[in-house]
């Protein structure tokens, strides 16, 4: 794997493992009027790591022509992610 593709691959990971564990903290106890609203926030949140995932999959596939399409909009739904995450810049 290319470097691109294993530094992908590990932040793909990280957001992952974040992922699981916002989800153990939305699912938890809360009142019934804000379990609706953390049901909703946690499945968009899963619909967007799920876009992510299908473009690297898509990219990792090793279709060569419109590669760098297909990096484009793979950092442009790892960023949407990234932000609704509220995750920082790891700099």
């Amino acid at each position: 794997m290319d470097p691109y593709m294993a530094k992908t691959h590990a932040m793909l990971l990280e957001g992952k493992t974040l992922l699981d564990r916002r989800s153990v903290a939305l699912r938890a106890s809360a009142p019934a009027f804000s379990a609706l609203a953390r049901r909703r926030k946690l499945m968009h949140l899963e619909a967007r790591y799920a876009d992510v995932s299908r473009r690297f999959e898509v990219l990792r596939a090793g279709r060569t022509e419109g590669i760098a399409d297909l990096k484009v909009g793979l950092e442009k739904s790892w960023d949407a992610f990234r932000s609704e995450m509220g995750w920082k810049s790891p700099t």
